[in-house]
């Protein structure tokens, strides 16, 4: 998200928070190493289609990292990012 305002960041990262199955993922990510969309569907009984749609909202976000390995895709927590945005909320909100 090079480019883009901290405060922009910011109400991108809570904005794809405010969803509590995106939250759900995080604390599940949050966890775990990394994670298939297969494992975070059954752990939090989700449709493939339903996980494949949060989880590219947290990466547009910056939230979650996602590679390829074989036939799968594994998705992990940035908890750099998540830090840097709520940082930057606590300084915008004059707590930090």
């Amino acid at each position: 998200m090079e480019g883009v305002p901290p405060h922009q960041r910011v109400v991108r990262a809570l904005t794809a928070l405010a969803d509590e199955n995106r939250l759900r993922m995080v604390e599940l990510l949050a966890a775990s190493a990394e994670l298939t969309c297969g494992a975070i569907g059954t752990a939090l009984g989700l449709s493939p289609s339903l996980v494949s749609h949060h989880l590219a909202v947290l990466e547009s976000a910056g939230l979650i990292a996602r590679r390829k390995a074989g036939p799968c895709t594994l998705n992990r927590l940035r908890r750099d990012e998540l830090a840097r945005h709520l940082s930057g909320l606590a300084r915008l909100v004059g707590a930090g």
